[in-house]
């Protein structure tokens, strides 16, 4: 049966994290499928509506005052109303403004609606003042009261889904983790990593990659990495990404006295940053709020081995002694899972192995096949629950 889909986000390329990276991956393998996907996102080149091709509308949208990366969406677009009309599955990415538009077009086309929840929202507050700032508890209530009136509504790891639970969701929760398309981690390195940074011979190297904001915890790798290099002096850390908290995390580089081995490279194109995973020793990452991680996918993807801080989505990602190490949140536990591996290659060989196979079993295909139970049982009960109201 093929399908016309909406996607509803307020983020999108050209902006850089997990969802912006994720939707024009589904929107490619789903179209490949014989699906019609359309995408609803904000404009991030002045403020007028504007249409990409056939099937992406660009919303106007404004810089997000306390968050400039972000957009708030206007919800309005002359042209986007006719595509609303075709559409047999609405999948919001957003709670904002264009997944408050999803719901009202639910409702008025009488179409299925799933959402998926990427953000662990209590997490982010920060980012607003303190007189403009809700509660844990408020998020929750904010958060139920836009999910119960979805379809359904899918979270990236069991964690995230009982976290959802808890805050009063009573619509179906599939947990659904979106795997990566492994086409794209076949073939040699383009870019020679260690040649660009001039790392030598027998130094070796870890990687961090994700953006660089308080909530990610890079200053916990940071005031660890000067533990590891008095253990092993020919030690490299690469830190790809940026973010609000890049300017303190280079500073506090400086201040450890590691800056000489603390490498910053900024925002990387994709398929450049496939190159530093597969070029690396170890992933290495301390967040505590990934809903799911994309960066433990496409390390995997890569068969690189990951050592981290074993909270949320790390937990379901990382297999702890298969294909990485999940660690406390304390740096000389962590320090010593880093030496522990790069000194046990007989150990790295067979977690690389094991990161490649989990990367197979979770790829985005597996992804896709969930996501289509998901949008025809939804379409199978409204079907149900209209023929009962006749």
């Amino acid at each position: 049966m093929t399908l016309t889909i909406g996607f509803f986000t307020d983020t999108y390329v050209p902006q850089i994290n997990g969802v912006a990276t994720l939707l024009p991956l589904l929107d490619r393998l789903l179209t490949q499928q014989g699906h019609r996907v359309y995408t609803f996102a904000p404009s991030y080149h002045g403020h007028r509506w504007s249409r990409e091709g056939e099937r992406v509308f660009r919303f106007p949208a404004l810089k997000f005052l306390y968050h400039k990366e972000s957009r708030v969406t206007i919800p309005y677009h002359r042209e986007a109303w006719r595509a609303f009309q075709e559409l047999d599955v609405i999948h919001s990415h957003t709670p904002f403004s264009l997944g408050i538009l999803a719901i009202r077009i639910s409702r008025r086309q009488k179409v299925p609606h799933v959402h998926t929840y990427h953000t662990l929202f209590t997490e982010y507050l920060h980012y607003l003042p303190k007189y403009l700032r809700p509660t844990p508890t408020m998020v929750g209530r904010i958060s139920s009261a836009f999910c119960n009136r979805c379809d359904a509504v899918t979270a990236p790891s069991n964690p995230m889904k009982e976290e959802l639970v808890s805050y009063g969701i009573t619509v179906p929760i599939h947990t659904l983790p979106f795997g990566m398309d492994l086409e794209r981690f076949t073939g040699p390195p383009q870019v020679d990593v260690r040649k660009e940074w001039q790392i030598q011979e027998g130094e070796r190297l870890l990687l961090c990659a994700g953006r660089l904001s308080r909530e990610k915890n890079v200053s916990f790798l940071l005031q660890a990495f000067p533990r590891a290099l008095r253990r092993l002096p020919g030690l490299k850390l690469i830190i790809v990404g940026d973010g609000p908290a890049r300017g303190e995390l280079e500073r506090e580089a400086r201040e450890l006295g590691i800056a000489a081995q603390v490498i910053f490279t900024g925002y990387l194109p994709w398929v450049t940053l496939i190159d530093y995973y597969k070029s690396a020793d170890l992933f290495v990452y301390a967040s505590k709020t990934e809903a799911q991680g994309i960066v433990f996918v496409e390390a995997l993807a890569s068969g690189l081995p990951v050592v981290a801080v074993g909270e949320m989505g790390a937990l379901e990602a990382i297999d702890h002694g298969v294909n990485g190490l999940l660690v406390k949140d304390n740096k000389d536990e962590f320090v010593e899972a880093v030496v522990g591996l790069l000194g046990d290659e007989a150990r790295m060989v067979e977690m690389r192995r094991a990161a490649l196979q989990r990367a197979e079993k979770t790829s985005i295909q597996h992804s896709i096949e969930t996501l289509h139970g998901i949008y025809h049982q939804m379409l199978e009960t409204r079907q149900s629950v209209g023929q009962a109201r006749r």
